[in-house]
């Protein structure tokens, strides 16, 4: 062996290494971010959970808002119907009196 061959031995060597110093650098790295990424993949998870779970409480409250509505108007719609009823039933009692009352003075100018 020759007195060059050595050092170029050495100075591939430390290239070497100093690429796997590079690759490990970057792999350390890409770690690094990975775990970065999956803490926000996480945190993200988190909040579309409870979102959801809000999402369910708003749909519940407008069900049971809608149904109650629902429920409300077809009272309303059934006392509606009671007054009208009654009115027309007074009317008729009012007719009627009336009728009888024009009758009798009417037999009386007879």
């Amino acid at each position: 062996m020759t007195m060059t061959e050595v050092p170029s031995r050495d100075t591939q060597l430390d290239r070497i290494e100093a690429s796997i110093t590079q690759v490990l650098d970057r792999l350390t790295r890409m770690e690094e971010r990975q775990n970065n990424h999956a803490g926000q993949i996480e945190s993200q998870q988190v909040q579309i959970s409870e979102m959801s779970v809000r999402l369910r409480e708003i749909e519940l409250s407008h069900a049971v808002a809608s149904t109650m509505s629902s429920q409300q108007s077809k009272t309303l719609m059934g006392r509606w119907a009671v007054v009208g009823t009654t009115v027309l039933v007074l009317l008729g009692a009012v007719g009627s009196f009336v009728g009888n009352v024009l009758i009798q003075y009417f037999r009386g100018w007879s």
